[in-house]
């Protein structure tokens, strides 16, 4: 594994080399360098903006929590799933804000003016400029407009990087048409930054989209999917085993005593047991279809392509993953489990229906028992 200091110096050298090259194609004629800056532009993107996104790419569930339980701390720990992070929407510092526009407009000003001095002169025409004008005061806007308000999904500073790319690749293009004398780079670094940005905010949009579907189907407290998705993804297996003449099995996980757990050790445990509950069944996410949280201390798992043997093994040893889950001081949960194996085109609510029936079998002929139903 590379150390973050190595990461870090690397970074500094490309960075230092990616200038000198700058000023060598600045202060040269040769058309080759000005073309080559768009490709400095676009590795100077890969090196300092595109590794900010790397985290946006990760599974917003990746990241675990160690939760302690009892009083000994040091040791009753254990990884539990990561509470699912929310869609905010709010207001950034207004200082920080101001600081950023500003840097924006110095940065845009000092480029105009080495334009107009290195050009030694300039003429604006509407009919020729007008579209790459106006696209640089909206983007001027929407740059604005980031810098005020904040997407907890959403990674702030690329979406602003992007937005200073597409702006500044968009006064550069009308730049060429009103700095006459200027150096035909400027059109190559436009069209680069232009580009860059473009990707960029593709980039963002399609991660903010991918975690808002993700938020919309997972279980906020576990992670796992919720109800919604469940239904949907279990109608969708049964739909397409039924036309293949296969089984689709529902296994039903009901914790025992699990108000009592509430009562006694109150809500913030039992949310912290049902979190242990969540990352022990999750283990088993390679063997199955969908793991689900489906009510308050209820969780489902669909498996398919299995017999009635192999799905009450698998559900066996569900059952004693839970059992052995050390909550501290010696306080253990277990769960009931029933299964259901679909018939040839029965409906969701018949399966489901069995399913919980075989749960409370199992919860009512002694409890931590896997139940099959009729």
């Amino acid at each position: 594994m590379n150390h973050p200091n190595l990461k870090h110096d690397r970074r500094i050298v490309i960075n230092d080399v990616i200038r000198r090259f700058i000023n060598r194609a600045l202060h040269s004629r040769d058309c080759n360098h000005e073309k080559n800056l768009v490709w400095v532009a676009l590795t100077h993107c890969a090196v300092n903006i595109v590794p900010r996104l790397h985290r946006l790419r990760s599974n917003p569930f990746t990241a675990h929590t160690k939760h302690a339980f009892g009083t000994n701390r040091s040791k009753q720990k254990f990884m539990a799933l990561e509470t699912q992070p929310e869609l905010q929407i709010k207001f950034a510092r207004r200082d920080r804000a101001l600081l950023l526009v500003l840097a924006n407009l110095v940065l845009t000003g000092l480029l105009i003016g080495h334009l107009l001095t290195s050009s030694g002169g300039y003429r604006f025409e509407l009919d020729q400029v007008g579209f790459e004008a106006a696209s640089f005061l909206s983007v001027f806007v929407m740059f604005v407009a980031a810098t005020l308000i904040k997407v907890s999904l959403a990674e702030r500073r690329a979406v602003l990087l992007g937005l200073f790319a597409l702006q500044t690749g968009n006064l550069l293009d009308a730049a060429t048409g009103i700095f006459f004398n200027a150096s035909p780079v400027w059109w190559w670094i436009g069209d680069g930054l232009t580009f860059t940005g473009e990707v960029i905010l593709a980039l963002v949009v399609f991660q903010f989209v991918r975690l808002t579907n993700d938020l919309a189907n997972r279980d906020p407290l576990t992670g796992l999917y919720n109800r919604s998705y469940h239904m949907r993804a279990l109608a969708n297996l049964l739909k397409t085993r039924n036309n293949d003449k296969e089984s689709v099995a529902v296994i039903a996980i009901d914790i025992d005593h699990f108000k009592h757990v509430n009562d006694v050790h109150g809500h913030a445990f039992g949310d912290l047991a049902l979190q242990a509950i969540a990352s022990a069944v999750n283990g088993f996410q390679g063997e199955v279809k969908v793991i689900s949280r489906t009510g308050g201390e209820e969780f489902e798992v669909v498996v398919d392509q299995l017999d009635e043997p192999a799905v009450f093994a698998l559900a066996d040893r569900i059952r004693l993953v839970i059992a052995s889950i050390d909550l501290g001081e010696n306080r253990q949960l277990t769960a009931s489990l029933g299964i259901a194996l679909s018939h040839v085109g029965e409906a969701l609510v018949s399966l489901r229906q069995r399913a919980d029936a075989a749960a409370y079998k199992a919860k009512n002929t002694g409890r931590n028992r896997v139940c099959v139903a009729d």
